[in-house]
């Protein structure tokens, strides 16, 4: 039986069930305690996108009292209760995932306010689920409703007054979101949904707590996304520590914070004294304030691509239009839906895309079915805009919130726009156009931790990596990640290297090769289907640098070489083939004959017949004769 089969059992017993990661903790920004359902819709759409998802299960709300023992950590729950001559009358039970505990599930008390409980009364080993406690199931998936006991008086842990937080003042605050036209309080709305994916994950005491949370509350005072910011910041505080206890501690830091912003809001619309003449620059919103930098928490880096794409902010990959970057692309970015590639994704993921160039049925599907993607599982998807029910393009500035709701509705963490360029409005050449379309994607990608991924052409001529961006040096500025992507056209070999990596000090570099691909149509037409696909990629020594110097080298030898076959056209004063002008020089005859042809059309040679060349002083008839071996 699957982990959905057992949820949906779970949920038909009666039973509140929600999704935790393979390993046991809350998914980002979830709310287990309100979003735990026994609507079997709901948790098939939970397990569709991850089937090894675990289960947890909502004690208080599925009316359970649950004796968790333990043996770990020195303690021994079973021994503990055997001291304190505690019987477990006979109820549902199983043992634990690790094998050296169990749950014992009983039926709680009608009318009783009750909650958890740790080494319940001095027990070591021995904890109390219930109220606003949970479990992760390790059961068996049930074919009947369990007989369950009534919970034993001693394992009954009462709600005392102070204990639990104010629900009723939390859920009215999020569920009453702020709305507002003004730019500086839309502003700080944004900046504390950003601050919220951010949150400390541990090592916060109840002080600290309600001081980081204070200025997110305040933030969201007038602008919405409440009860996103609220669930994105409580995971990330708990998401090592899957414990109620810690939950009651955030919830009623944040009910306090409530209230000390609404204090400040009250006392803020009182009459004011009458101010001062206010001298230059007072007044103006702008405040400097200095950051001790010992107390800014430490975080590491997480990334949908190991090294290369990291989550929170935008990443660049560039390149030439036939160096095959959006094909190396769909491999990445099949690993990334299928959980295979090397970051810190937990598992399959979605991938959202918007391609500007390129047709959806000709070659992107072919595409991504040529790197091997299970386009079934509904794990891809393309962005499209309608509108008065007409397709349109794209646009950032006007469609970023519909991209955000997309995001969210669909759990992407990973969003490509391919190439970048095609949905930006203004000039993508002034960096001022740039950065206001772009930094506000970029605050995106920061507020919701994912990692957008932008395509972008290089432009013409000879530069760095950096130079070879199209447009304005903003594109590279914005970028915490730029990938840059070129093609060997001695070998065919093509090198992909991380050239800009603020967040990692290595030039991580790959090497691949593209292939055609060939398959039948599936539409049944005869016509078959043919497109590219990556093969041989691997980490590289050889960099995407070291081939733009190369080839930089080999256009200003070509060029000494073509200046070499003028002079010596023009030393020799006969008719001279390819062949003896290459014997003469040296060189390969095939190049010999390129530059013989350029230099010809360019004037700087004569041609004659049969292929030969000569300088445009003439020939010198007698050299020419004894060339020929005549009198």
């Amino acid at each position: 039986m699957s982990n959905l089969d057992t949820a949906l059992s779970l949920a038909r017993a009666g039973f509140y069930v929600f999704p935790m990661t393979p390993s046991g903790q809350f998914l980002q920004g979830f709310g287990w305690d309100r979003g735990a359902s026994r609507s079997l819709k709901q948790i098939r759409e939970w397990w569709a996108g991850n089937p090894r998802q675990r289960i947890g299960v909502h004690a208080g709300r599925s009316g359970l009292v649950v004796v968790d023992l333990d043996r770990k950590n020195g303690k021994d729950g079973f021994a503990s209760l055997k001291a304190q001559g505690h019987t477990l009358p006979r109820t549902f039970n199983y043992t634990s995932r690790s094998g050296n505990g169990a749950h014992h599930i009983y039926r709680a008390p009608e009318g009783e306010q009750l909650t958890i409980d740790r080494d319940l009364n001095g027990m070591p080993g021995v904890d109390i689920r219930s109220g606003i406690g949970l479990i992760v199931y390790n059961g068996p998936t049930l074919t009947k409703k369990p007989r369950l006991a009534p919970a034993p008086e001693w394992a009954l842990v009462h709600k005392k007054d102070g204990w639990d937080y104010d629900m009723a003042d939390l859920e009215a605050w999020l569920g009453s979101e702020g709305t507002t036209t003004d730019p500086k309080q839309k502003a700080s709305a944004a900046k504390a949904r950003r601050k919220a994916t951010i949150f400390p994950e541990d090592g916060i005491d109840n002080g600290e707590l309600l001081r980081r949370i204070t200025p997110l509350v305040s933030g969201l005072t007038w602008g919405s996304g409440r009860r996103e910011a609220y669930e994105a910041a409580r995971a990330r505080y708990t998401n090592d520590y899957p414990d109620p206890k810690y939950l009651i501690a955030f919830d009623r830091a944040w009910a306090k914070a409530i209230t000390r912003v609404e204090d400040d809001v009250r006392a803020d619309r009182k009459p004011k004294a009458p101010r001062q003449a206010k001298r230059t620059g007072e007044g103006n919103g702008r405040e400097l304030v200095l950051v001790d930098l010992n107390d800014i928490d430490e975080e590491p880096i997480y990334w949908a691509l190991e090294d290369v794409f990291p989550l929170g902010t935008l990443s660049i990959m560039s390149g030439t239009a036939d160096v095959g970057k959006s094909t190396l692309l769909a491999t990445w970015a099949k690993q990334i839906m299928e959980g295979t590639a090397e970051g810190d994704l937990d598992g399959p993921t979605t991938v959202l895309t918007a391609v500007g160039e390129d047709d959806l049925g000709r070659v992107l599907k072919p595409r991504m079915r040529a790197a091997g993607a299970d386009l079934s599982s509904g794990r891809f998807k393309v962005i499209t805009v309608t509108s008065e029910g007409r397709d349109t393009g794209l646009q950032i500035q006007e469609d970023l919130d519909a991209i955000r709701q997309a995001v969210i509705s669909s759990g992407a963490r990973v969003v490509i726009l391919d190439p970048v360029i095609s949905y930006v409005g203004g000039d993508p050449n002034k960096p001022k156009d740039v950065r206001t379309a772009m930094d506000p994607v970029r605050d995106l990608a920061t507020e919701l931790n994912i990692s957008i991924i932008c395509i972008l052409h290089h432009r013409k001529g000879a530069g760095t990596a950096a130079e070879k961006l199209s447009g304005a040096h903003a594109w590279r500025d914005i970028a915490r990640s730029h990938i840059f992507v070129v093609k060997d056209e001695e070998t065919g070999m093509r090198y992909a290297t991380v050239e800009k990596g603020n967040y990692t000090g290595a030039r991580l570099s790959f090497s691949f090769e593209t292939e055609e691909v060939v398959y039948p149509n599936p539409t049944g037409k005869r016509k078959p289907i043919k497109t590219a696909r990556v093969i041989n990629l691997q980490r590289s020594t050889v960099t995407a640098h070291d081939v733009m110097a190369k080839q930089t080298e080999l256009v200003s030898s070509n060029g000494e070489l073509r200046q070499a076959i003028v002079h010596y056209i023009d030393s020799q004063r006969v008719t001279l083939s390819p062949s003896e002008v290459a014997e003469a020089l040296g060189e390969d005859v095939r190049n010999v004959k390129v530059y013989l042809d350029r230099a010809w059309k360019s004037g700087q040679i004569t041609k004659s017949g049969r292929g030969a060349y000569h300088s445009l002083a003439g020939v010198d008839l007698r050299a020419e004769r004894v060339k020929k071996g005549e009198k």
